[in-house]
């Protein structure tokens, strides 16, 4: 099965996600370490800005690097369709502070016709786990929508 999207993820393997479709990846700043069909793994680096007043990653801030993951790991599919939240779960297990590197991985454990659910995990660089999460996100179809695409992807 041909999936440009795919192959075009796998060319940012390695890189900061620029160029994103999304401004807060660029705002993340994320380093996609991994990606396949359905997977995805980030890694970020705690900046102050995302630091609470106990110079700690702020809990929102942990939610968005997952979300931001998880979009990766659902464009990957590269399917021509939008989806959107339905929900969002996360446990928070541990603390982050300035200049520590967060390890987000995604996975979409289950992909229906219409529902998709996400498994997502957030580690530390010493392999500690700081989060965890699941996300079920819904299609929609949406006329004259078209897949957004990063900067300089050729795809579709």
């Amino acid at each position: 099965m041909n999936n440009p999207v795919l192959e075009f993820l796998k060319t940012l393997e390695g890189k900061t996600l620029e160029g994103s479709p999304a401004p807060v990846t660029g705002w993340l700043r994320g380093k996609l370490l991994h990606v396949s069909l359905g997977r995805a793994v980030v890694e970020y680096v705690v900046r102050h800005e995302m630091t609470n007043p106990l110079s700690t990653l702020q809990g929102g801030i942990f939610t968005v690097m997952m979300d931001d993951t998880l979009g990766v790991a659902v464009y990957s599919l590269g399917k021509n369709k939008f989806y959107t939240t339905v929900n969002f779960y996360t446990d928070y297990l541990g603390s982050a502070v300035e200049n520590d590197l967060i390890i987000v991985s995604a996975k979409v454990i289950r992909h229906g016709n219409t529902i998709l659910n996400v498994g997502i995990t957030v580690e530390n660089q010493d392999k500690k786990l700081l989060a965890k999460g699941n996300s079920n996100l819904v299609a929609k179809d949406i006329d004259g929508f078209v897949l957004p695409t990063f900067e300089g992807f050729k795809g579709n």
